[in-house]
């Protein structure tokens, strides 16, 4: 391990990626949401729901990195996971196609009756899809898949669900770089970040990010959208440990370092709460912005909470990274 951040910016800068979008979404302020909601903080949002020709959102940020990993290893067959309505399967085979690779997706869930929305998208590409009956299908499918493919000659690669794993993830220590050199345009580091958070990889990025860019005063907060934190902490640090092994960063990370909430879920994965369900009506009244109802809607709902329990002082900079996904409405 070494403790020269610059060495290891310098072996973080040399990771292969392959440049898919224009990714340096801009930083806007939301000065009228404290209307409806007294005592925000000030509050910013990073505008990730512009990556992209077809709402792409933060997942081609991870996609950079895995595409380029697959191609290193002279993949012909991308495979990988989601829910029926995942952006993340739905975005890695949009981005198949326009390399030029095969592209298998594994879906928990029912084949749906009516294609909208992402399944609709899938159908469009044509896209193979092998339904699973649960979540914890998807692995071993994806590796039989993968097993039978190279049975008949083809080089697969499996990108794990949400591609959030040790190379998936240096999307968003990417996204850090690009936070910091926004931060010094507008002279002003903010106080904390908020965003919706599952398989864990925005996370992750994040969390390696802001010790190799020396944002360490700045917290995190991942809004879990369906699974508790100790399931989520524990795929952010076996991501992160590779990471940080690899560019010899001396800035371990752990469980207890990660804020990690899942007070905001509801019921369940994509079900409006009534406080996320009013806080998407507010942001769309009021500052236009749109909102999907499975991740960014849980993680609005929080910030709000947040400000009214107090973590979120109204003179806090606090930054909402708003991750996409918005093709969830069109279910």
């Amino acid at each position: 391990m070494i403790s020269n951040n610059s060495e290891a910016i310098e072996r973080f800068k040399s990771i292969e990626k392959i440049s898919l979008s224009n990714l340096q979404t801009p930083i806007e302020t939301c000065d009228r949401l404290d209307k409806v909601y007294p005592n925000l903080p000030n509050l910013y949002i990073k505008r990730d729901d512009f990556i992209g020709s077809l709402v792409w959102g933060n997942k081609l940020r991870k996609l950079e990195y895995s595409m380029a990993d697959a191609r290193a290893h002279n993949a012909d067959t991308i495979i990988t996971c989601g829910g029926v309505h995942s952006n993340h399967a739905r975005i890695t085979g949009q981005v198949s196609r326009r390399l030029g690779l095969d592209c298998i997706l594994v879906q928990s869930g029912e084949k749906p009756e009516k294609m909208v929305g992402n399944p609709r998208i899938n159908e469009l590409m044509g896209v193979s899809i092998e339904y699973v009956d649960s979540r914890d299908e998807r692995q071993p499918t994806m590796e039989k898949i993968a097993d039978e493919l190279k049975d008949e000659g083809k080089q697969p690669y499996i990108i794990p669900l949400g591609a959030s794993n040790e190379i998936g993830s240096w999307g968003f220590v990417n996204a850090v770089d690009e936070l910091q050199a926004q931060q010094q345009e507008i002279g002003m580091q903010f106080d904390a970040i908020i965003h919706a958070c599952s398989s864990g990889g925005t996370t992750a990025g994040l969390e390696v990010g802001k010790r190799l860019f020396g944002l360490h005063d700045m917290p995190v907060y991942g809004i879990s959208a369906d699974d508790p934190p100790e399931k989520i902490k524990e795929s952010i640090l076996s991501a992160t440990q590779p990471m940080i092994e690899r560019i010899g960063l001396d800035a371990p990370i752990t469980a207890e370092e990660l804020n990690i909430d899942d007070s905001y879920v509801g019921e369940g994965y994509g079900i409006p709460t009534e406080l996320s369900a009013n806080v998407t009506k507010a942001f769309l009244d009021v500052e236009g912005i749109t909102l999907d109802p499975v991740y960014t809607a849980k993680a609005a709902a929080a910030l709000v909470d947040y400000s009214r329990k107090g973590i979120f002082e109204p003179t806090d900079n606090v930054l909402f990274w708003h991750t996409g996904g918005l093709l969830n409405l069109f279910k």
